[in-house]
């Protein structure tokens, strides 16, 4: 296992090169620098839903040279990592592999933010009981797993945060998630540990869900903050690098180790 008290990582920051990024390339290494960090992945977002806000935003050719020139400025201070997190549904599922095809990517992360084609967010209510939500993107998790594109599932119970108090996706859909969690360990894809906004509270997955993977037999992870800006970058990592050491049972790998 890596010696997490000494190997600062976030595998999991966007740039403007995403609709939603604040800050260039240029400025989340130089904050990465800041902080001593050893490697940073960009994971910008590639979105398949047409009504998606960021719907044919993403521009391959800029974001590569970007990532080039950032390389070579940092090259003696900082690791940069190249990649995508791209918005799944099985609906594109053809798409997104006639896409990713003729690109280049370090690694790639699979998220599910959409659900009947309906965003779930803080500005929008679930059009459904949340039991069937949460069902619904928990089968689109295990799809994302059992697709092998990932190298990455990110924020794995994102869906927590959207659904009323009193209602526990572990157990409404434990029989999704055990599967899911299985397809992830088959194919040898990491359970990413995101801190975004989490500061003092249980990243997603939650600690059960980490203890879950890990009772499974899964052991390999990615750590990321899904910062949008450079102020947020590596925010909660530390804490999610101490509750993966609390945690862990035997070795544990971290992606690019």
């Amino acid at each position: 296992m890596s010696d997490l008290s000494r190997r600062l990582v976030d595998y999991h920051v966007h740039s403007t090169q995403s609709i939603d990024g604040r800050s260039s390339v240029d400025e989340m290494c130089r904050r990465a620098v800041e902080l001593n960090v050893m490697e940073i992945g960009f994971c910008e977002h590639v979105d398949f839903e047409p009504t998606d806000a960021g719907f044919g935003f993403f521009n391959y050719k800029r974001y590569s040279e970007a990532i080039d020139q950032a390389r070579s400025k940092f090259a003696n201070e900082l690791t940069i990592r190249k990649g995508v997190e791209v918005d799944y549904s099985e609906e594109y599922e053809i798409h997104i592999r006639e896409w990713i095809e003729d690109k280049d990517f370090d690694f790639l992360v699979g998220s599910v933010h959409y659900i009947d084609h309906v965003a779930f967010d803080l500005q929008r209510k679930l059009t459904m009981p949340p039991e069937v939500a949460v069902r619904k993107y928990y089968e689109k998790i295990r799809q994302a797993a059992e697709s092998r594109l990932f190298s990455v599932i990110g924020h794995f119970d994102v869906i927590r945060s959207y659904i009323p108090p009193g209602c526990d996706p572990a157990s409404t859909a434990s029989d999704i998630i055990d599967i899911a969690l299985e397809r992830m360990i088959a194919n040898r894809v990491h359970l990413e540990i995101n801190s975004r906004r989490r500061e003092n509270q249980e990243p997603f997955p939650s600690r059960n869900l980490i203890l879950r993977y890990l009772d499974k037999g899964g052991e390999l992870f990615s750590l990321g903050s899904d910062a949008h800006s450079a102020e947020r970058l590596g925010i909660g990592i530390t804490q999610a690098m101490d509750l993966l050491r609390n945690l862990k049972s035997k070795a544990v790998h971290l992606i690019f180790e």
